[in-house]
C-alpha cells in the first residue's frame, strides 16, 4: 500500500531496472543510483572476471562505498573534535577576560 508521501522511482544499475518506493526526493535517489552504478562499473572494469556474477560485483562495490563512508565519518569526527577544542579555548579565553575585569 502506498503512502501519500511516497514516490515510485525507477533506476538503472548495470543494465538492470529497479523500482523503488521511497519518501526521498526522486532526484536524490537517481543520484544515489548513479553513484552505485559508477562504483559497480569501476569494479567491473578493474579486471574482475567478466564471467563473475553481478552479485560479486555488487558486494565489492558495497565494500568500496562503505570504505568511502567510513573515511568521511572519520574525517567528520576529526573536524568536530577540532571545532570543539577551539570553542573550549575561546570560552576559556572569554572567561579569563571576564574574571580580569571583575
Amino acid at each position: 500500500e502506498f503512502q501519500m508521501d511516497s514516490n515510485v522511482v525507477r533506476v538503472n544499475i548495470l543494465g538492470q531496472e529497479y523500482v523503488m518506493k521511497t519518501s526521498a526526493d526522486p532526484s536524490y535517489i537517481q543520484d544515489v543510483a548513479r553513484h552505485v552504478n559508477e562504483k559497480m562499473n569501476e569494479i567491473k572494469e578493474s579486471g574482475v572476471d567478466p564471467s563473475s556474477q553481478q552479485l560479486k560485483i555488487a558486494v565489492l562495490a558495497c565494500m568500496n562505498i562503505t570504505a568511502d563512508l567510513f573515511e568521511v565519518k572519520s574525517k567528520s569526527k576529526d573536524a568536530i573534535a577540532k571545532v570543539e577544542s577551539q570553542a573550549l579555548k575561546i570560552s576559556d579565553y572569554i572567561d579569563k577576560k571576564i574574571d580580569s575585569i571583575q
